[in-house]
C-alpha cells in the first residue's frame, strides 16, 4: 500500500530527503523526548507485520535508511509534523502512510497510536458525516499492534477502551482493554483508566462489578495521594477523582437499590413500538415512527439524602416520583450486508474490502407529551419543549391540535371555578408558583404540603399573574397522552465508495438497548430493559439477560437501488 501511495502522491516520497538531510540537526531531540515511555525498539511483530504488508518484499527503502543512520525517531518526530500539515490541509489519505511509516520507525511512539486510530475510525465519513465503520477494525489492529510493541503502558491500552466504548459499543471489549492496562502498567492514571472501567461495567450490565469498580477507584486515588514527592497537580487530581468516584458509587448503590422498587410498583411499560421505511428514491431510505417510551421527569427521581460532602448517601430515598413520557432517547439504525460480522485482524494493514456496505445513524425521539384531565399544560403556538421548571413539574408544551383536544382554559379562570382542577394540577402549579431552591432536599412539595400552598395560591395575585399567567399555563379539561415519534431520511446516494451495495442482500436494523438509555429512562425500565414490553418487537434472545427493542428488516437490493417511491417496512 506505501509503494503505491509513495506513487500516487510524490511529495511524501520527496518530504523524506530534507528530513534525512536535518538529522543531524535534530539529533538532540532524541534525547529529550519525554513522549516515549521506553527506548525505541524494533519489536519482532513490527518486522512481521512490515514484510506481510509488501508481500514478502521486505521493509521500504526509507525504513532501512533511517534504521541504518541510527536516527528513526529523529525522522519520525519529523514525519509526524509534516502529517499535521497533511491533516489541516485536509489530505486525509496521506497521512495514512505517514503513520504506517511513524510506527515502523518509532515503534514506541505511543501518540501515533492513539492518533491513527482515532483518524481511521472518527475522519473518514460520508457526506452527512456518519463514519465509515469499514475502517473499525483497521483502527483497533493498529490499536492492538500499539500494544503489542508497548505492553507494559496503560495509554494504548486506554485508547482502546475508550474507542471500544464509544465508537464501537463493545462494552465486553472495553472491560478487557481497560482491565489489560490495570494489570500490566501499576503507574495506570486512575482517572483515565479505573473510572472508565466501571462506566464499561455498567454499560456490559455488570453492576456489582461497577460499584465494586469504584470502590477500588477511590482506594488508587488515596494510595496516589500517599506516594511521597508528588506533585500539587497529582494531589488535586486524586482528590477530584476521590469525590467523583464516591459520587458515582452512591448513584450506583442507590438506583441498584430503587430501581426494582419502581419497576415492581409500576409494572412494565408497553413501548407499543411502530416504524415504517420507505425509498424515497435511490439509495435514500426515510425511517419513521412512534414509541410509548416513558422515563422519569428528569429530576423527579428521589435518591435520598446525603452526606455534607455531598457524595455519600446518608438516607435512601424513595425513587421514581414522577413519571411521563421521554424526548431525546435515541434508535439506532443500521444497514448492512446480510448476515455482517466485524472482522478480526490477525495483523495491521489499511486495506478495507470495498464490496462491504455498512452504515449507521441514530434517530433522536422527540415530541412526547402527557396532560390528565384537571392537569396544568402549556398552550403554546406549536408543540416543543416547555421552560425547565415547568418541565420538571410535567407540564408539557402543547400545539393547537392538542389545545383542541384538551379543551383547557386559562389558568386564572380555572382558579376562578371555571373547571375543576385534579390534585396532579394543584401540585403543579404550585411547583411552578413557588419552586424551591435547586438544592433543596425535598425539592418537590409533598401530597401533605400541597393543600396549604395551593390555598395561599388562590390569594397571591401577583404570583398567579407572574408565574402563571405569564407562562401561559392552561388547565385542560380533558386527558391526553400522545407517544414519542422519530423521523430521518438517510442519503446513501451521494457517497458511492463508501455506500457500493455490491451483495445481493441487505439488513436494516433499528433497535433501543436499554443499558445506552439516559439515567431518567432506566429508572423507570431497568438496566436490562427489566421495565418494558413490546408485542411484536422485544428481543431478549439477541443478549442473553438483555431486554432490546430491536426490528431486522430483510432488503434486497432492488429495494434499495429501485427508483421512485415504495414502502419497504410497515409494522
Amino acid at each position: 500500500m506505501l509503494r503505491e501511495a509513495f506513487a500516487k502522491n510524490p511529495k511524501l516520497a520527496g518530504t523524506l530527503v530534507p528530513l534525512t538531510a536535518a538529522i543531524i540537526a535534530f539529533q538532540a531531540i532524541n534525547d529529550r523526548d519525554d513522549m516515549r515511555r521506553q527506548p525505541a525498539i524494533e519489536p519482532k511483530s513490527v518486522k512481521t507485520a512490515a514484510t506481510a504488508s509488501f508481500g514478502g518484499a521486505g521493509l521500504p527503502f526509507e525504513y532501512s535508511l533511517a534504521a541504518l543512520s541510527g536516527f528513526r525517531q529523529v525522522i519520525a518526530g519529523l514525519l509526524w509534523v509534516r502529517s499535521d500539515a497533511f491533516f489541516h490541509s485536509g489530505n486525509y489519505d496521506a497521512i495514512l502512510p505517514m503513520i504506517r511509516l511513524i510506527t515502523w520507525l518509532d515503534p514506541n511512539w505511543l501518540d501515533v497510536y492513539a492518533t491513527g486510530a482515532w483518524h481511521l475510525m472518527y475522519n473518514f465519513t460520508d457526506t452527512d458525516q456518519r463514519s465509515d465503520r469499514r475502517y473499525l477494525p483497521v483502527g483497533l489492529a493498529l490499536l492492538d499492534e500499539g500494544i503489542a510493541n508497548n505492553s507494559k503502558v496503560f495509554d494504548v491500552y486506554k485508547e482502546k477502551g475508550w474507542n471500544m466504548f464509544d465508537k464501537v459499543r463493545d462494552y465486553n471489549g472495553a472491560v478487557k482493554a481497560y482491565k489489560g492496562a490495570l494489570e500490566n502498567d501499576p503507574d495506570a492514571e486512575v482517572n483515565q483508566v479505573v473510572h472508565p472501567l466501571a462506566h464499561s461495567y455498567e454499560r456490559a450490565g455488570m453492576v456489582d462489578e461497577a460499584i465494586a469498580t469504584w470502590d477500588d477507584a477511590i482506594k488508587r486515588h488515596e494510595a496516589w495521594m500517599k506516594r511521597p514527592g508528588i506533585t500539587d497537580e497529582v494531589k488535586m487530581r486524586n482528590e477530584m477523582g476521590v469525590k467523583n468516584a464516591t459520587k458515582n458509587r452512591s448513584i450506583m448503590q442507590i438506583r441498584k437499590a430503587l430501581r426494582p422498587v419502581n419497576i415492581a410498583a409500576l409494572g412494565q411499560v408497553d413501548t407499543d413500538f411502530h416504524v415504517t421505511v420507505t425509498r424515497t428514491k435511490s439509495k435514500v431510505l426515510k425511517v419513521e415512527g412512534s414509541w410509548n417510551l416513558i422515563g422519569s421527569i428528569k429530576d423527579t427521581f428521589d435518591a435520598g439524602i446525603f452526606e455534607k460532602d455531598g457524595n455519600t448517601i446518608k438516607t435512601l430515598g424513595k425513587g421514581l416520583t414522577l413519571d411521563g413520557p421521554v424526548n431525546g432517547c435515541r434508535v439506532d439504525v443500521r444497514l448492512q450486508d446480510d448476515g455482517y460480522k466485524m472482522p478480526e485482524f490477525g495483523s495491521f494493514s489499511f486495506e478495507v474490502n470495498p464490496t462491504i456496505t455498512l452504515m449507521q445513524d441514530i434517530v433522536t425521539t422527540s415530541g412526547g407529551r402527557q396532560v390528565d384531565a384537571g392537569g396544568a399544560y402549556v398552550a403554546t403556538p406549536r408543540a416543543g419543549t416547555a421552560e425547565q421548571i415547568a418541565e420538571s413539574a410535567k407540564v408539557y408544551n402543547l400545539g393547537p391540535k392538542d389545545q383542541a383536544v384538551v379543551n383547557g382554559v386559562p389558568v386564572a379562570q380555572a382558579l376562578a371555578g371555571a373547571v375543576g382542577i385534579s390534585a396532579q394540577g394543584q401540585w403543579q402549579l404550585v411547583t411552578m408558583a413557588y419552586p424551591k431552591a435547586f438544592n433543596a432536599y425535598p425539592r418537590y412539595y409533598t401530597k401533605a404540603e400541597v393543600p396549604a400552598m395551593f390555598a395561599k395560591l388562590r390569594g397571591d395575585a401577583k404570583t398567579i399573574a407572574d408565574k402563571l399567567t405569564k407562562r401561559n399555563i392552561h388547565i385542560a379539561r380533558k386527558g391526553l397522552y400522545a407517544p414519542g415519534s422519530f423521523r430521518r431520511e438517510i442519503d446513501m446516494s451521494k457517497d458511492p465508495k463508501m455506500y457500493g451495495f455490491k451483495g445481493d442482500s441487505f439488513e436494516l436494523i433499528l433497535s433501543v438497548n436499554p443499558r445506552t438509555a439516559p439515567d431518567f429512562v432506566q429508572d423507570r425500565i431497568g438496566w436490562n430493559g427489566e421495565g418494558w414490553n413490546d408485542k411484536q418487537f422485544l428481543d431478549d434472545k439477541t443478549v442473553p439477560g438483555l431486554r432490546l427493542i430491536r426490528v431486522r428488516i430483510p432488503l434486497t437490493k432492488d429495494d434499495i437501488l429501485g427508483s421512485g417511491e415504495k414502502v419497504l417496512f410497515k409494522g
